[in-house]
């Protein structure tokens, strides 16, 4: 079997300054060709080993048979000294997504190669240790129109702390997913009684509906905080589940998973790196002058959808009606971003700065009213400036290996996958290639925190995100 390893240079690197500052990670993203020589490997490298990783993503183009002998594979061997892993099924990752030197080593006929990416918990003192949990706070189910819904599946006005503050006759905000405090506490039962400031870092991987369990992250305000939101896998799942969550030897499908870094005193704070990708502001930002909910009206005391509009003729340097047929088609399939900022932002734009990058959904000029994909209120007072992704490098991510012993999170576009159920169904040999990183990518986005002070943890959609902890 072959097995390229690259970036040695890199983990030398960290090696020889490993006196300074120790990883709370060891990281191996695990592709191939073939399905079962990526088993064959993993089981063949642990049967060598009692080192079990604490987290695991699993592409969910692998056939359903093998998914139940990798999470076997990646249990600790009894008795258990070390604490199960959490894992997820995650996206398919693109070829292209993946640096050159992986290119170069699969063969021609991959475009959708099988992956699975792992991380071993590395404490940096004899006082730190890790706490696996698992979150079935959930939230709201999404807003379906036109749509019957049966009693069975309609949810108490308890799961909607908001509308229940309603039917009281209290008042409540646009998007509110929790009442005061006090009044209702929701938190992680597993980390009950830790010391939220002895928490350095949280990773996770969830369903959808996750607004109160992104709600109780807030309680370690100083933890680096990241993840995803697994893939979707009604199709790619033997028992049709809609997300796969993998939590020691169960599956869940709802809720969450994850890791809590405790290290009392720790002196070196784990840094969260968010990008945006390639996205780019268009023109300068402008005030909110009026606004309702994640509605806004007005822009400088201007019609704001107008304003969309003539940004959008200045980036095809021309106005829509003297565009070609073909022209007019791309700039209808194209996605237009809000960036939201607490104060004026200086130019250039540091989109690391806004509290907020969400799509923008529709806008009606002659209303002047447009849309924001939020649950979040939009005040008068912020700032909001027009982004998007340069065409050249919608579906460009980098192409350079992350850094060694780093965790890597990454919205994509869905792929086209298509289930396979059967090891047969793929090549049964291929080589294996090992990036001494952890890669895994979604297409239902990645759990961010914008640095700012107190900022809260959302979902970031937008193609090309990433989050990175290190």
């Amino acid at each position: 079997m072959l097995q390229l390893r690259l970036a040695s240079l890199a983990r030398t690197q960290v090696a020889a300054s490993s006196l300074q500052r120790r990883t709370l990670w060891r990281c191996s993203t695990l592709i191939s060709s073939s399905p079962s020589s990526l088993l064959a490997h993993v089981e063949a490298q642990h049967a060598r080993a009692d080192e079990r990783p604490a987290l695991f993503v699993l592409s969910k183009n692998t056939p359903q048979e093998l998914v139940e002998r990798f999470q076997t594979a990646l249990l600790p061997p009894p008795p258990a000294s070390t604490p199960s892993p959490i894992g997820c099924i995650s996206e398919v990752m693109p070829r292209a997504a993946l640096p050159d030197e992986v290119q170069a080593a699969l063969p021609n006929e991959t475009s959708e190669p099988f992956s699975l990416s792992l991380a071993y918990h590395v404490p940096s003192s004899p006082s730190a240790r890790l706490i696996p949990f698992r979150s079935t706070l959930t939230g709201r189910p999404p807003i379906a129109l036109g749509r019957e819904i049966r009693p069975e599946l309609q949810h108490d006005a308890e799961d909607d702390p908001g509308f229940a503050a309603f039917l009281r006759g209290e008042k409540w905000g646009f998007g509110q997913a929790k009442v005061d405090e006090g009044s209702k506490g929701e938190d992680i039962e597993e980390l009950r009684g830790v010391d939220s400031s002895h928490v350095r870092e949280v990773v996770a991987l969830t369903a959808d509906r996750i607004e109160p369990f992104l709600g109780a992250l807030s309680s370690f305000p100083t933890a680096a905080k990241g993840g995803l939101v697994g893939s979707s896998t009604p199709f790619h799942s033997a028992t049709h589940i809609p997300f796969t969550l993998f939590f020691g030897r169960e599956t869940v499908s709802t809720g969450a998973v994850g890791l809590a870094v405790v290290e009392p005193n720790y002196t070196q704070p784990t840094a969260a790196k968010l990008s945006y990708g390639s996205l780019k502001a268009m023109g300068k930002p402008f005030e909110v002058t009026s606004s309702q909910g994640n509605i806004v009206l007005t822009l400088s005391n201007q019609n704001a959808a107008r304003l969309l509009l003539d940004a959008v003729n200045e980036l095809f340097g021309t106005s829509a009606q003297n565009l070609s047929a073909v022209q007019r088609s791309e700039e209808k399939e194209k996605d237009f971003y809000a960036a939201l900022f607490d104060h004026q932002p200086s130019l250039p734009l540091d989109l690391s700065q806004a509290r907020l990058v969400s799509k923008i959904m529709a806008g009606a000029p002659s209303r002047g009213a447009m849309s924001i994909d939020t649950e979040e209120e939009i005040k008068e007072g912020d700032y909001l400036a027009f982004v998007h992704v340069p065409p050249a490098s919608a579906s460009a991510p980098a192409s350079a290996p992350p850094p060694a012993d780093s965790l890597n999170f990454v919205s994509i576009p869905p792929s086209d996958s298509l289930p396979l159920f059967r090891a047969a169904d793929a090549p049964s040999s291929g080589p294996v290639i090992e990036l001494d990183s952890f890669l895994a990518m979604s297409e239902n986005g990645v759990l961010a925190t914008p640095a700012l002070e107190n900022a809260a943890v959302r979902v970031c959609k937008i193609e090309g995100a990433s989050v990175r902890l290190q």
